[in-house]
């Protein structure tokens, strides 16, 4: 694999890490309800339109898919 490839890799990896744990932080906080922690999550899936019928797309929105029925699920 190439060090560009890397990089981008390692560069999708820590943003996706970063905005699960603000978003948890948030959420921990108070300062973003179940509701609005959902909705981000909601957004960021109808985010990946186009490439979401690539492998990459597919398995970003199974992650965020899993965050919606984990931590943020709507179920108590």
């Amino acid at each position: 694999m190439s060090d560009t490839a890397t990089q981008a890799k390692a560069t999708a990896l820590a943003g996706g890490a970063i905005a699960s744990a603000l978003l948890e932080t948030l959420f921990d906080k108070g300062v973003l309800s179940l509701d609005e922690s959902r909705s981000v999550l909601d957004r960021a899936i109808r985010s990946l339109g186009l490439v979401m019928q690539s492998p990459e797309g597919l398995s970003a929105a199974n992650l965020i898919g899993a965050l919606q029925r984990g931590k943020f699920s709507a179920r108590p």
